[in-house]
């Protein structure tokens, strides 16, 4: 016995010794664009022969952590780029940074193009509920004037729109406000552009995306369902660029060059021209979203109904103005190999004026045939403005930290007032003048977001990445909606802090990867903490199989209101949580598996997401205590499977998703306190998207398929004859959402081709929204004054096909 222990001793004491003597250095370097020295941020770098790999940060940098001497083989691969493989000798006396340039997979020789291995989505390998996304891989897919990538995120499993005219994301059963948007570090409140039928953002002035649909890490807080990180584009390190595009609807550009050796510039513009040029399309789309019944006319006006007369309907001509824009700016400088200073910019606005004249209109209140005259001002304005600066320091091979400073502003204004004048006297009036009446109604909501942010990333060893961070934000918020300037109706004003502080542990454990970590937040609203641990696992089962799963705890503190009264005013307004309204809170689980090869990925996960409370806003229900806040507190429960099928590469692209899905809120006010299918419950829904490259030729088609959204329905009327003598009417209404919609179907197709000159790469295409024009119906309008009730669908938009032109100087 004591022999055998002596031995097994001595085979450790060799095994050691021999571990000691294979000598171990860090490779690291940076990953880029071979024509523009744009930095490629999320990279993906595995060891040839191991298990081994790494990604590269928001920078491009990348560092392999105490891999063996010698020669070694790296692969390396970007969505959108051809894969590249570099042979490395890692020796100790190297001290070079690599610089590991990759070529798009979009290669134009002589005029002939090349499509290489085509990829238009990714699944990261490594983390749980991660999908990575290339907005150059979205220009030929079908849209509706403009590259959207918010639209095409909606294309994914697990997300969904909740109509035609809704460019937010409803992630597992959360709502658009439970998303955190971070541009460039900032925070980004306004996501869209025309009542949410187009984003806000400009895919010219972005270079990445990474979107965590659920258990995303502890270095992101503050929402309760998904994270989209945005990264913007630096500019090019080597000579100026240009490109311009023009569409039925708007015109955009971006100009991007170096300066000097160590800095570059990026400047991007979008706007709309629908306040100069009203096209069919624009006509189409603004009767969708705004409800009003208009008809072009000569001259470029709109005919709008007018005031009743004795004589019949009067009317008016009238011409709303409408245009939206955004703006991108960023100056990136590298004085030197470990430091990158960057300020980016962003600026987005929309303006909608629906003033109307209705002067000198008959009126036949006597036989004389006096005149009435009515004046309605109506503006509707709202955006989002941006500002962040980012240091970050490369300290040594293994050490990086990054200390960002942003401030987010949100605002969006509605007024209208609407002026009544006569030119006769009432009679009975002793003192003879002329009458006039008036009425106003203003909305007022802003929300201010200060933010400071300092992250370090420590390579403590090969088999551990270990991240931590300090997060402080200053939040002001508020809501003001009055009637005819002296009545409140709803006022809302308050400030609060946020200060959060996060620790993880990326850990390799053979072929395992674990993160686990923790958050802990301070809101002085509610002065009280929330701890959010976090954990996921990564294991593979095979060489192409692997098996995820994620569980955490989240908070928010501040939330969009929906207004349910879409006809007058603003949609929606945000305010903070308070002692009242409480931080809302959720606790995600999720597991699937994966099987990944190079051609193909199939995917399956569940998710579970209980959520708490949450705030709905209406005023047709009165609270129990009698106050006059229209605010209710409820709970919520999703819970779904995914299922993703994706070709990612050859001529022939695409993918196919199904989801199966249940979203149930309880609120005691509604439903008589029983779940109740919530607003964006969709329990099949199909998402189909493929591109197919021939030559020149970019052929793509898109499909969905949804079961119908809930709804609540009014059911009958009822008049009441009181004691003295007044009738009132009564309306009943069904349980919350207990009727839907019918199923929702679109198809969507797109061709375009490319021309090269000497100086130009033209991209010219053809979009056609709805090919199939079904007609899907978006909300139903009920008339109780009719025996039956009468329902009329309100449809969404039909058969429209848009074109576009992009030019990009070489």
């Amino acid at each position: 016995m004591k022999q055998r222990w002596i031995l097994k001793f001595s085979i450790l004491i060799l095994y050691a010794l021999s571990a000691q003597a294979v000598e171990k250095y860090d490779i690291r370097g940076y990953v880029r664009d071979k024509d523009s020295g744009e930095t490629l941020p999320y990279a993906n770098i595995s060891v040839e022969g191991s298990n081994r790999g790494s990604i590269t940060n928001n920078d491009g940098y990348f560092v392999l952590v105490n891999e063996p001497a010698g020669m070694c083989t790296l692969k390396v691969k970007y969505i959108g780029y051809k894969e590249e493989v570099i042979i490395v000798n890692n020796l100790k006396h190297n001290k070079d940074y690599l610089s590991i340039n990759l070529v798009s997979n979009i290669i134009n020789l002589e005029g002939v193009t090349v499509t290489a291995s085509t990829q238009i989505l990714e699944m990261a390998e490594k983390e749980v509920s991660q999908i990575t996304l290339s907005p150059r891989q979205l220009m030929q897919l079908p849209n509706i004037g403009e590259v959207d990538i918010f639209r095409s995120l909606q294309m994914l499993p697990g997300i969904s729109a909740a109509s035609d005219g809704e460019s937010g994301l409803y992630v597992r059963g959360g709502k658009p406000d439970q998303n955190l948007i971070l541009f460039d570090g900032m925070t980004i409140y306004h996501v869209d552009h025309f009542f949410g039928f187009f984003s806000a953002f400009n895919a010219d002035a972005i270079k990445d995306v990474q979107l965590y649909k659920g258990g995303f890490p502890a270095e992101y807080g503050g929402r309760l369902s998904s994270i989209v990180k945005l990264t913007g584009k630096s500019g090019n390190r080597s000579e100026p660029q240009l490109g311009v595009g023009i569409n039925l609807l708007s015109a955009h550009g971006q100009y991007e060059r170096p300066l000097g050796d160590k800095a570059t510039f990026l400047f991007a513009f979008r706007r709309s021209y629908t306040d100069l040029i009203q096209s069919p399309l624009y006509t189409s789309i603004y009767e969708l979203m705004t409800g009003d019944e208009t008809s072009a006319m000569p001259g470029g006006g709109v005919k709008s109904g007018g005031m009743k007369s004795g004589g019949g309907m009067m009317s008016a001509e009238f011409q709303p103005s409408f245009y939206f824009y955004d703006l991108n700016s960023k100056l990136t400088w590298t004085p030197g190999k470990k430091d990158i200073f960057s300020i980016s910019f962003y600026s987005g606005k929309d303006d909608l004026d629906k003033s109307q004249d209705f002067s000198s209109m008959k009126f036949n209140y006597n036989e004389t045939g006096d005149e009435v005259s009515m004046q309605t001002s109506d503006y509707n304005r709202w955006g989002n403005l941006g500002f962040s600066g980012k240091w970050s320091r490369q300290w040594n091979d293994r050490i990086q930290s990054d200390f960002l400073v942003a401030k987010s502003n949100y605002f969006s204004e509605y007024e209208r007032e609407r002026n009544l004048n006569t030119s006769f006297s009432i009679p009975g009036d002793t003192s003879d003048t002329k009458r006039g009446f008036s009425s106003s109604s203003s909305e007022d909501n802003t929300v201010n977001d200060i933010s400071s942010r300092f992250d370090l990333t420590w390579h403590a060893h090969e088999n551990h990445i270990v991240k931590s961070g300090i997060w402080l934000s200053q939040f002001e918020s508020q809501f003001n909606f009055t009637l005819n300037d002296s009545i409140t109706m709803l006022e809302r004003n308050s400030a609060a802090n946020l200060a959060a502080f996060y620790l993880q542990d990326k850990w390799k454990l053979g072929l395992s990867e674990i993160t686990a970590g923790v958050r802990a937040n301070y809101f002085s609203g509610t002065n009280d903490w929330k701890i959010e641990p976090r954990l996921s696992l990564n294991k593979p089962l095979t060489d192409k199989l692997s098996l995820k799963a994620a569980w955490g705890h989240y908070s928010q503190v501040v939330n969009r209101i929906v207004n349910e009264n879409i006809s007058e005013g603003s949609r929606d307004f945000w305010i903070l949580a308070d002692n009242e309204l409480k931080p809302s809170t959720s606790e995600h689980w999720i597991t699937g598996l994966a099987y990944n090869t190079n051609m193909y990925h199939f995917s399956i996960e569940g998710y579970l997401k209980s959520m708490n409370n949450l705030v709905e806003y209406s005023r047709r229900f009165t609270r129990a205590d009698g106050s006059s806040e229209f605010f209710f507190t409820g709970d919520g429960l999703a819970q779904g499977v995914e299922f993703l099928f994706q070709k990612k590469r050859g001529s022939l692209t695409g993918w196919l998703g199904y989801t199966l899905a249940k979203v149930e809120n309880t609120f005691e006010v509604f439903n008589d306190g029983n779940p109740y299918p919530a607003d964006n419950d969709r329990r099949h829904e199909i998402n189909g998207v493929a591109k197919y490259n021939r030559g020149p030729w970019t052929f793509a088609s898109t499909a969905v398929f949804a079961t119908g959204r809930a709804y609540t329905a009014p059911e009958s009327q009822y008049i009441l004859e009181m004691l003295d003598g007044e009738s009132v009417s009564y309306i009943h209404v069904s349980d919350k959402n207990a009727f839907r919609l019918p199923d929702y179907f679109r198809m969507d197709l797109s061709v375009s081709r490319k021309f090269d000159s000497d100086y130009w790469k033209t991209n010219v295409g053809l979009s056609i929204f709805n090919a199939t024009n079904h007609r899907n119906v978006w909300y139903r309008e009920y008339s109780l004054d009719t025996t039956p009730v009468t329902v009329t669908d309100a449809l969404m938009l039909g058969f429209t096909p848009t074109v576009y032109v992009q030019f990009n100087r070489k």
